[in-house]
């Protein structure tokens, strides 16, 4: 599994992932308005799905049976696209 990971990380590099456009949407999405209080917020709570996210798939690698540290590695290798 760790290989596949690895793999696809590497095949994946030259995308450029999540671009501007789509990050900018989801923070308006998140914000439901567009005064400044309101993108201050979406912005964060985009950061805070990121976050979300990175920690889901450690977890599960850990459950899987990685070690915390291959589980960081291994997570942090995920391409930044939402998906």
């Amino acid at each position: 599994m760790a290989n596949a990971i690895e793999s696809r990380s590497h095949y994946l590099r030259k995308t450029s992932g999540l671009n501007e456009e789509v990050f900018d949407s989801l923070i308006i999405l998140a914000a439901g308005d567009i005064e400044p209080k309101a993108i201050a917020l979406g912005f964060q709570r985009v950061q805070d799905l990121v976050k979300q996210m990175a920690e889901g798939r450690t977890s599960r690698l850990i459950r899987l049976g990685f070690t915390q540290e291959e589980a960081h590695h291994l997570a942090s290798l995920h391409t930044k696209n939402f998906m």
